[in-house]
């Protein structure tokens, strides 16, 4: 799954029990739902009777209607079929006496992923100074995609070193191995060396999604961890139920 993070929960001044739904459609796997409640600050609130491990789920894919099997702790998947582009899925279930749904589907792979260069130099920093690299630091790679219809696209980066080797010094927690830059409808992005915490191999994966999850992202202070804000295919509960699909390239960040 190309997000990093754990799913929020914020409070609302009347709580209501309701669904949040989590779950990203991508070819070749199979479809997973995760359903979780509101968590709220109050201890005085009132949940309803839904077992949340024990929902029945439909699921719609095509024209064909089927039950998601429950595996535990929120999650549900239907193991009957792998997903592929252009498919469309739709979910219904009861909870709290209102009926949820959400209807999304897989766009296209994108196409023409092209990038300027496979390194950045970067010089390796004896001090751990905030604003951009010192030193040696060489031009930026441009990565440029097809995008005529002008569709929503981000790119995931991920170290892919066994051993990360830091650009700079760290102390306390340690930065991620990866990070993603935010949507954008155009057909192009750049990456820079200041970018980056590690030396090493990049997995860049372009993903192509849908305008929900752009706004998702745009809402909620530029991640899309916050699933607790109304989406616009969700009917009667919160989250995200999109698809999305993707390619790779690598490239590399290396000492000069």
């Amino acid at each position: 799954m190309p997000l990093l993070g754990a799913c929020e929960k914020e409070a609302v001044t009347e709580f209501t029990d309701s669904a949040i739904i989590e779950s990203y459609l991508t070819p070749d796997n199979y479809l997973t739902v995760s359903v979780s409640r509101q968590i709220p600050f109050s201890s005085t609130v009132s949940y309803s009777s839904d077992d949340i491990n024990n929902l029945p789920i439909s699921v719609n894919y095509n024209g064909t209607t089927r039950t998601l099997s429950p595996v535990g702790n929120g999650q549900y998947t239907d193991n009957s079929r792998r997903m592929a582009a252009g498919d469309q899925y739709s979910i219904s279930f009861p909870f709290n006496s209102k009926q949820v749904g959400a209807t999304t589907y897989i766009p296209s792979k994108p196409t023409g992923l092209m990038r300027s260069d496979s390194v950045i130099f970067v010089e390796r920093q004896l001090t751990n100074t905030q604003g951009p690299p010192q030193g040696t630091v060489s031009a930026p790679i441009q990565l440029s995609w097809n995008n005529p219809d002008a569709s929503y696209y981000f790119v995931l980066l991920e170290n892919m070193e066994a051993t990360l080797v830091p650009i700079s010094p760290q102390s306390g927690i340690k930065p991620p191995r990866g990070f993603k830059k935010a949507p954008t409808n155009s057909g192009s992005d750049q990456l820079r060396g200041g970018d980056f915490e590690y030396y090493g191999r990049y997995k860049v994966t372009l993903y192509h999604v849908l305008p929900d999850y752009a706004t998702l992202y745009e809402d909620n202070n530029s991640s899309s961890q916050n699933l607790t804000n109304p989406s616009s295919n969700i009917i009667n509960g919160y989250g995200i139920f999109t698809g999305m699909n993707s390619t790779v390239t690598y490239i590399y960040i290396k000492q000069p």
